[in-house]
Protein backbone atom coordinates (compact mmCIF):
# COMPACT_ATOMS: atom_id res chain seq x y z
CA UNK A 1 0.00 0.00 0.00
CA UNK A 2 1.46 3.34 -1.02
CA UNK A 3 2.42 5.71 2.07
CA UNK A 4 0.36 8.41 1.07
CA UNK A 5 -2.68 6.25 1.89
CA UNK A 6 -1.54 4.92 5.27
CA UNK A 7 -1.74 8.82 6.21
CA UNK A 8 -5.34 9.02 4.18
CA UNK A 9 -6.41 5.73 5.88
CA UNK A 10 -9.21 7.39 8.34
CA UNK A 11 -10.65 9.17 5.31
CA UNK A 12 -10.70 5.91 3.76
CA UNK A 13 -12.83 4.27 6.36
CA UNK A 14 -14.86 7.05 6.13
CA UNK A 15 -15.49 6.44 3.27
CA UNK A 16 -14.30 9.84 1.27
CA UNK A 17 -13.66 9.14 -1.82
CA UNK A 18 -10.52 10.51 -4.75
CA UNK A 19 -11.79 14.12 -5.18
CA UNK A 20 -12.13 14.21 -1.07
CA UNK A 21 -8.84 12.66 -0.32
CA UNK A 22 -7.15 15.50 -2.58
CA UNK A 23 -9.04 17.87 -0.85
CA UNK A 24 -8.31 16.31 2.95
CA UNK A 25 -4.27 16.53 1.99
CA UNK A 26 -4.90 20.39 0.26
CA UNK A 27 -6.69 21.25 4.13
CA UNK A 28 -3.06 19.70 5.66
CA UNK A 29 -1.30 21.84 3.80
CA UNK A 30 -3.21 24.78 4.03
CA UNK A 31 -3.94 23.86 8.18
CA UNK A 32 -7.53 24.78 7.72
CA UNK A 33 -10.91 23.01 8.39
CA UNK A 34 -14.23 23.45 5.86
CA UNK A 35 -16.58 20.55 6.58
CA UNK A 36 -18.97 22.24 4.03
CA UNK A 37 -15.99 22.08 0.90
CA UNK A 38 -15.85 18.35 1.70
CA UNK A 39 -19.14 17.47 1.37
CA UNK A 40 -18.98 19.40 -2.06
CA UNK A 41 -16.44 17.25 -3.29
CA UNK A 42 -18.63 14.42 -2.44
CA UNK A 43 -20.27 15.85 -5.78
CA UNK A 44 -17.39 14.76 -7.78
CA UNK A 45 -16.73 11.07 -6.68
CA UNK A 46 -16.91 8.23 -8.48
CA UNK A 47 -17.15 10.05 -12.30
CA UNK A 48 -19.88 12.52 -10.42
CA UNK A 49 -22.34 10.29 -9.47
CA UNK A 50 -21.04 6.85 -11.52
CA UNK A 51 -22.54 8.97 -14.32
CA UNK A 52 -19.05 7.94 -16.58
CA UNK A 53 -18.11 11.48 -15.90
CA UNK A 54 -14.13 12.30 -14.99
CA UNK A 55 -12.55 10.43 -12.54
CA UNK A 56 -12.52 12.46 -9.37
CA UNK A 57 -8.42 13.02 -9.36
CA UNK A 58 -9.11 15.09 -12.64
CA UNK A 59 -12.37 17.53 -11.12
CA UNK A 60 -10.97 17.59 -7.30
CA UNK A 61 -7.32 18.26 -8.40
CA UNK A 62 -8.74 20.80 -10.37
CA UNK A 63 -11.10 22.36 -7.47
CA UNK A 64 -8.23 21.99 -5.07
CA UNK A 65 -5.64 24.47 -7.14
CA UNK A 66 -8.54 26.50 -7.42
CA UNK A 67 -9.29 26.62 -3.56
CA UNK A 68 -5.59 26.98 -2.76
CA UNK A 69 -4.68 29.59 -5.13
CA UNK A 70 -7.69 31.92 -4.08
CA UNK A 71 -7.99 34.24 -1.27
CA UNK A 72 -11.37 34.96 -1.64
CA UNK A 73 -14.32 34.20 -4.23
CA UNK A 74 -13.55 37.87 -6.08
CA UNK A 75 -9.83 37.41 -6.16
CA UNK A 76 -9.06 33.84 -8.66
CA UNK A 77 -5.37 33.73 -8.91
CA UNK A 78 -4.23 35.64 -12.14
CA UNK A 79 -2.52 31.89 -13.23
CA UNK A 80 -5.63 29.69 -12.32
CA UNK A 81 -6.50 28.37 -15.99
CA UNK A 82 -2.78 27.85 -16.93
CA UNK A 83 -2.34 25.91 -13.33
CA UNK A 84 -5.53 23.78 -13.95
CA UNK A 85 -4.35 23.23 -17.47
CA UNK A 86 -0.64 22.06 -16.75
CA UNK A 87 -2.78 19.73 -13.87
CA UNK A 88 -5.37 18.41 -16.34
CA UNK A 89 -2.70 18.19 -19.55
CA UNK A 90 -0.32 16.07 -17.28
CA UNK A 91 -3.56 13.60 -16.29
CA UNK A 92 -4.74 13.31 -19.57
CA UNK A 93 -1.16 12.06 -20.64
CA UNK A 94 -0.69 10.20 -17.20
CA UNK A 95 -3.91 8.06 -18.08
CA UNK A 96 -4.02 7.95 -21.68
CA UNK A 97 -2.99 4.58 -22.14
CA UNK A 98 -6.53 3.65 -19.85
CA UNK A 99 -8.48 5.09 -22.83
CA UNK A 100 -9.98 8.41 -21.76
CA UNK A 101 -10.22 10.15 -18.34
CA UNK A 102 -13.27 8.70 -17.08
CA UNK A 103 -13.59 7.29 -13.63
CA UNK A 104 -14.51 3.42 -15.18
CA UNK A 105 -11.57 4.22 -17.94
CA UNK A 106 -9.23 4.92 -15.02
CA UNK A 107 -10.17 2.55 -12.63
CA UNK A 108 -10.45 -0.96 -15.45
CA UNK A 109 -6.95 0.56 -16.44
CA UNK A 110 -5.49 0.46 -13.41
CA UNK A 111 -7.01 -2.75 -12.81
CA UNK A 112 -5.68 -4.22 -15.90
CA UNK A 113 -2.12 -2.64 -15.03
CA UNK A 114 -1.91 -4.27 -11.44
CA UNK A 115 -3.51 -7.47 -13.04
CA UNK A 116 -6.37 -7.61 -10.67
CA UNK A 117 -10.50 -7.85 -11.70
CA UNK A 118 -12.54 -4.71 -11.29
CA UNK A 119 -15.37 -5.18 -8.97
CA UNK A 120 -18.46 -5.65 -10.56
CA UNK A 121 -20.57 -2.97 -11.53
CA UNK A 122 -18.64 -1.20 -8.43
CA UNK A 123 -15.95 1.50 -7.74
CA UNK A 124 -12.71 -0.01 -7.03
CA UNK A 125 -11.12 -0.43 -4.19
CA UNK A 126 -8.96 2.48 -3.09
CA UNK A 127 -5.74 0.50 -3.13
CA UNK A 128 -6.13 0.24 -6.50
CA UNK A 129 -6.38 3.94 -6.40
CA UNK A 130 -3.50 5.13 -4.25
CA UNK A 131 -0.22 5.21 -6.46
CA UNK A 132 -2.11 7.36 -9.30
CA UNK A 133 -3.24 9.45 -6.33
CA UNK A 134 0.36 10.20 -4.81
CA UNK A 135 1.26 10.99 -8.00
CA UNK A 136 -1.62 13.32 -8.43
CA UNK A 137 -0.54 14.86 -5.30
CA UNK A 138 2.71 15.13 -5.84
CA UNK A 139 1.78 16.85 -9.37
CA UNK A 140 -0.65 19.21 -7.66
CA UNK A 141 2.50 20.23 -5.09
CA UNK A 142 4.89 20.61 -7.78
CA UNK A 143 2.41 22.97 -9.49
CA UNK A 144 1.66 25.03 -5.81
CA UNK A 145 5.21 25.23 -5.64
CA UNK A 146 6.46 26.65 -9.02
CA UNK A 147 3.53 29.37 -8.64
CA UNK A 148 4.22 30.29 -5.50
CA UNK A 149 1.24 29.47 -3.88
CA UNK A 150 2.63 28.81 0.37
CA UNK A 151 0.96 31.58 2.01
CA UNK A 152 -1.67 32.93 -0.48
CA UNK A 153 -5.04 31.76 1.20
CA UNK A 154 -4.00 33.52 4.26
Amino acid sequence: MNALLLDLLPYVRKGYCCSQLLLALARQLDDTEDPGLMCAMRGLCHGIGQSGGPCGLLTGGAAVLGWLSSKNEEEPHPMIDAMTNEYATWFMERVSAYGGTGCESVSAGLAAAAGEPLPEGGMPPMELCGDLLAECWEKLLDIYESYELDGVRN
